[in-house]
């Protein structure tokens, strides 16, 4: 939703104006209209909104003088005007845009456009940080939530064995014997268990590197794990786990 304020001393302007955003379809809440400048300084300096639709050229107060009212903006600025000579004067006072009369419904959209990418760049980077924040934690969890038919089970992820894909199902093998099948893929719990070292060693199966008891080279190559099953095993992956281990070895 994109709040917008039209200012302009002409009041069929101002009525057009909001007829075209309606018509563009593109989220625009007029929240107000003033046709007397001077009328709207006060309701701006106390509304939060997003943009002001600003005519130049107005008796009283023209848009220039009414943006000099404003310390500083918490709105960008969309001029109108009949006008092409305030233009670089417009811009001067980062105006988002400026928009000559009659006001094309292109020109219009442009305009909107520019504000939106304006909006997504400017929360970009906190999002990002924010992200970050929540995706690598400074200690990987110690328990999980899986999802069941009767609610949530929590677990001791230090507890899981291996966890075997079933379609768009993942079983999970506890160290305990216990047996747990939740709705979601091994992509999905690869993603969650990785802080916790955790290894895709197949394309169906993902292991607790802790429960590793053997590693065979023989038939094709497996793994060997502490519940005595057998777990296929990529060449890739297998020379890897053994690298892993050998440097544990020498440390």
């Amino acid at each position: 939703m994109i709040r917008a304020i039209l200012i302009d001393d002409e009041k069929p302007a101002t009525e057009l104006l909001e007829l075209k955003l309606k018509r563009l379809n593109m989220g625009v809440q007029v929240v107000a209209k003033f046709n007397q400048p001077e009328a709207a300084v006060e309701f701006i300096r106390m509304t939060p909104f997003d943009v002001l639709f600003l005519d130049i050229e107005m008796p009283r107060l023209n848009g220039f003088d009414l943006l000099a009212q404003f310390a500083d903006f918490h709105f960008d600025v969309i001029f109108t005007t009949a006008y092409d000579q305030y233009a670089i004067r417009a811009f001067r006072v980062s105006a988002l845009s400026y928009l000559l009369k009659p006001i094309e419904e292109h020109d219009l959209r442009e305009a909107l456009g520019r504000w939106q990418q304006k909006r997504i760049k400017q929360l970009q980077t906190p999002q990002i940080q924010l992200f970050h924040e929540h995706s690598s934690p400074k200690q990987a969890p110690q328990k999980i939530a899986l999802p069941t038919n009767e609610g949530h089970e929590i677990i001791e992820i230090v507890n899981i064995v291996r966890c075997m894909a079933d379609a768009s199902y993942t079983h999970f093998y506890m160290n305990d014997g216990q047996k747990v099948m939740i709705c979601r893929t091994l992509k999905e719990v690869e993603q969650a268990l990785d802080p916790n070292g955790f290894v895709r060693v197949h394309q169906s199966h993902l292991i607790n590197p802790q429960f590793l008891k053997k590693i065979v080279k023989q038939e094709g190559g497996y793994l060997l794990m502490s519940d005595g099953a057998q777990v296929p095993v990529t060449k890739q992956k297998r020379d890897w786990l053994i690298e892993q281990f050998h440097g544990l070895s020498r440390s």
